[in-house]
């Protein structure tokens, strides 16, 4: 599929996080074929998601480098995140504008791949109410929900334990945040901030 690090939304996020003073290391990459990384774009998930995977492993092998993650994914890259996500060093999930409407959906199997998301692993879902590609309709198919018709809710996931997932839900905005980036930058990383400091009391 071919996610870009330069992509605007990718770049809003980056930049959004280097400034934050919670955030020890930033990372965005190209997947293969893409840019300067080798290897050739793929129809298939699996590498992707091993790649992401692999990455993840590597941070955390660094010298002083961080020792929990969070991973933040946008549209086609939230799934792909949703993978890595299973490592146990990773603590919090941000899933910007995932693809769950439509063929497209269908096609790149996005509830199958969304569902591999630890139960409790703290998420959080960003959606725009104009996004062509996903709805809150659709969003609640893959994760189940308790309530509908907010700004911000949870959305639970359907199993017994697990920590229900904040929707944030962006008025005026379509998949690509035209205008809005900084903003949903700023909800992005003020989420994260707030899964540090719990993180911080444990």
């Amino acid at each position: 599929m071919g996610g870009c690090c330069d992509d605007p939304i990718v770049l809003s996020i980056f930049r959004q996080a280097a400034r934050c003073q919670d955030v020890q290391t930033v990372v965005r990459y190209n997947q293969r074929g893409v840019g300067s990384s080798s290897g050739s774009k793929s129809l298939w998930a699996a590498q992707d998601m091993a790649d992401a995977t692999a990455l993840c492993q590597h941070i955390l092998t660094m010298h002083n480098g961080p020792t929990h993650l969070h991973l933040v994914g946008y549209s086609w890259g939230a799934c792909v995140a949703a993978h890595a996500a299973q490592l146990r060093h990773v603590t919090a999930f941000v899933g910007i504008s995932p693809v769950t409407g439509g063929l497209a959906s269908f096609f790149l199997r996005t509830k199958r791949h969304l569902s591999q998301l630890p139960p409790i692993l703290p998420k959080m879902l960003v959606l725009g109410d104009r996004d062509q590609f996903s709805s809150v309709a659709s969003l609640q198919k893959v994760f189940g929900s308790e309530q509908s018709g907010r700004s911000q809710q949870d959305l639970a996931v359907p199993q017994t334990e697990h920590t229900p997932a904040c929707l944030v839900l962006m008025t005026d905005c379509d998949h690509f945040y035209i205008n809005q980036r900084k903003e949903m930058a700023e909800k992005v990383l003020h989420f994260c901030s707030k899964q540090f400091a719990n993180q911080m009391k444990l």
